[in-house]
């Protein structure tokens, strides 16, 4: 990500709805096993301390966002344990990373519903 550019993380508030903020507004704690835990905010919006769930998709998803696990002894291998299947194998294909323009493009066809159709009808059910 090119110097200056801030990640901006998109969560709810019980009172306010939607609402932004960088990666190190969160606090993000995980189990034992790396695959899920909870992360913890103040509202911009309201100042109320708010605390969600985190499955493992969410667990990644703020990791590669920025957003650090607040245990200070979890080691790279344990972090690393967040993008294992169940079997512990690793599920990160290779290929070049995914950037901040690739989830600008994942946006805009996620709301393209001939895109969606287009894309259920060539996959056959798989």
């Amino acid at each position: 990500m090119p110097r200056g550019e801030m990640t901006t993380i998109r969560t709810t508030c019980p009172r306010c709805g939607e609402v932004d903020m960088g990666p190190e507004a969160i606090l993000l704690s995980v189990r034992d096993d790396g695959r899920e835990g909870s992360y913890r905010f103040t509202c911009p919006g309201c100042a109320d301390d708010v605390e969600k769930r985190a499955d493992r998709k969410i667990v990644a998803l703020l990791v590669s966002a920025g957003v650090d696990i607040a245990q200070p002894d979890r080691d790279a291998t344990q972090a690393a344990m967040l993008f294992d299947d169940e079997d512990g194998q690793r599920s990160i294909p290779s290929g070049p990373a995914f950037s901040i323009d690739d989830v600008i493009e994942f946006h805009f066809l996620l709301q393209d519903d001939r895109y969606i159709q287009d894309f259920f009808a060539s996959s056959d059910g798989v």
